[in-house]
């Protein structure tokens, strides 16, 4: 018997952390001589990169049924349930599954109906000062907003840290989803922090 661990590896595109994953999978395979990751996509290329600086094989399998049975072990970065099909399948097949719980923010439309903990249009500390049509084609307000951000020019840089907590792990809304939003420049920065957990 082969003393080779395949780890399926999965997370979802919204998880922006490369150092945090890097971390985990290393701490999870430290004890192990021989290993070898396989995942169904990797959205940001973060367990191809991974595999190629520890000069480990990687394969992408793109069917749930194959990649389950091709692994030994699993390691799971979830966030709300976003892989319970995946974590219910690996348990029926008795596979060891490491759950690592991330705390994303995820950016949605409010006028869909869409459930949100946060609304960040105009008007609250969060909102985008810049507008459609007056100030520039909707790429050019996010890409103000995102200049904007990044120097702390905007109401929420007067207690950044704070604020930023406020809307850290949360559903923001506002009236862009799906199309583009300046929601995506908060969502991008707070989900590439690592946590340290």
């Amino acid at each position: 018997m082969s003393d080779t661990k395949t780890i399926l590896i999965a997370y979802p595109k919204e998880f922006l952390c490369y150092s945090k994953l890097q971390r985990k999978v290393q701490f999870y395979t430290s004890q192990s001589p021989e290993v070898q990751l396989v995942a169904m996509v990797d959205p940001n290329g973060y367990v191809s990169a991974y595999a190629e600086e520890q000069g480990i094989p990687f394969e992408l399998v793109e069917d749930q049924a194959g990649a389950v049975e091709k692994a030994t072990h699993a390691i799971l970065f979830e966030d709300r349930e976003c892989f319970a099909g995946l974590r219910n399948t690996l348990g029926l097949a008795a596979i060891p599954t490491r759950v690592v719980p991330l705390q994303l923010t995820l950016v949605v439309n409010k006028d869909r109906g869409d459930l949100y903990d946060v609304y960040i249009g105009r008007g609250t500390i969060w909102g985008n000062p810049y507008q459609m049509g007056q100030d520039g084609d909707r790429d050019e307000v996010i890409r103000k907003f995102a200049y904007d951000f990044g120097r702390g020019f905007l109401k929420a840089s007067e207690n950044f840290e704070h604020n930023l907590g406020i809307i850290r792990g949360k559903v923001i809304a506002c009236h862009c989803k799906p199309a583009a939003c300046h929601g995506d420049v908060l969502a991008a920065h707070l989900n590439a922090q690592d946590d340290g957990l």
